[in-house]
This record gives C-alpha cells, sequence and structure tokens, in this order.
C-alpha cells in the first residue's frame, strides 16, 4: 500500500464484498417514537430516549437558558479549567437522589463504564466479562490491564468455574456484563450471578 488512501479504499472495499459496510442514513427525529427518513414518516425501535425527554419543552427551555448564561462548550476538563456550577449542582441532586456522599457524572453510559471499570479492578486485578457484554465494558476491561477473561453469554456455570480457577491470584475481581443485552434482549441473570 503506498498510501493511507490506497489502505483505507482496500479496506473500504473488503468490507462492501463481504456485504458488512455500514452507511449513516439522514433521520430527523420528530420526539421518541417517530422519525422521518427519506421522506417518510417511520415508528422507530432503535431510540434509547426511552421518557422522550430530549422534546420536553422544560428542559429544551432549560438547555436554552444555560447556552445563553454559559455558552455552548466548558473549553477544557474539569479539572484544567475548574468545575461548572452546573456539574456541581446536578451531581449534588444526583447524590441527595440516591442517598450517597457524592456522585459523578460522565458524558455518557460508554464513558461512565469505561472510566469506572479500571478504577474499581486495577492492574492485578481479574474481570470477568460476558463474552456478549456492550463493548464500552470490554473498553473499561482492556483499560484495567488486569487479566481478563471471557465466558459464555449468560452462564453462570463457566462464569463460576474461571472465578474459582484463576481468583486467587489476584487481589480483586469483578464481573462485567449487560443487564438487559441490547442487541437481542435478553436479561442477565443477575441473581445467579451474584451468588457467585
Amino acid at each position: 500500500m503506498k498510501s493511507l488512501d490506497d489502505f483505507a479504499k482496500s479496506k473500504l472495499d473488503q468490507l462492501r464484498q463481504r456485504r458488512l459496510h455500514r452507511a449513516i442514513k439522514e433521520s430527523v427525529r420528530e420526539d421518541g417514537l417517530w422519525i422521518e427518513r427519506d421522506g417518510k414518516r417511520l415508528l422507530s425501535f432503535a431510540c434509547n430516549d426511552y421518557l422522550n425527554l430530549t422534546h420536553h419543552p422544560a428542559l429544551k427551555e432549560a438547555a436554552i437558558d444555560a447556552i445563553r448564561r454559559y455558552g455552548v462548550g466548558a473549553g477544557a476538563s474539569r479539572l484544567v479549567t475548574g468545575n461548572h456550577p452546573l456539574y456541581a449542582q446536578l451531581e449534588g441532586r444526583l447524590a441527595r437522589l440516591k442517598g450517597t456522599d457524592a456522585a459523578c457524572v460522565f458524558g455518557s453510559g460508554y464513558l461512565a463504564n469505561a472510566g469506572i471499570v479500571p478504577v474499581l479492578i486495577g492492574q492485578d486485578g481479574l474481570v470477568l466479562v460476558d463474552e456478549l457484554a456492550h463493548s464500552c465494558l470490554w473498553a473499561g476491561a482492556q483499560l484495567t490491564r488486569g487479566k481478563v477473561l471471557t465466558f459464555r453469554h449468560n452462564d453462570a456455570a463457566h462464569l463460576s468455574e474461571l472465578l474459582h480457577r484463576h481468583r486467587k491470584q489476584h487481589n480483586r475481581a469483578i464481573i462485567l456484563t449487560d443487564g438487559v443485552f441490547s442487541m437481542d434482549g435478553d436479561l442477565a441473570p443477575l441473581d445467579e450471578f451474584s451468588e457467585i
């Protein structure tokens, strides 16, 4: 390959041949249930705005007010420029709601899992991950730099076997799984896993 462009073209051609090339389709969300795509109004089963809060009038107005007062971006991280008062308010309210000393807000669920898992387990830990776990859990597992093992999907017996075989060599262990697997909707046997 002569260049990065040639490399990228080759990879894209391979994906197209295998019918794995994905293209983003433009869609306009009308509310939590409906989208418009290619001039058609369609019912969406893929949105995760379950409560339709993105279109709630009070939230829209609050967002507009916040933009007028604070602008549209942080400018840098909280550690560099200081903690924003809105973060402090939100985290304080969440902590009171949950009855905890503090709360920490992340930009997305993906970032929360990728950021929290390494802190909880560390590089000497054992991480057991369901083979169909969401990619954010896999990202967090890899960032631990610990021993990462995969257990068969929702298989409590396999999980138990791996944990008992490897646990003694590690100072900490964590089990990572989805509660509800988003791609097929099945539930993790959390009661069984918590017994392990």
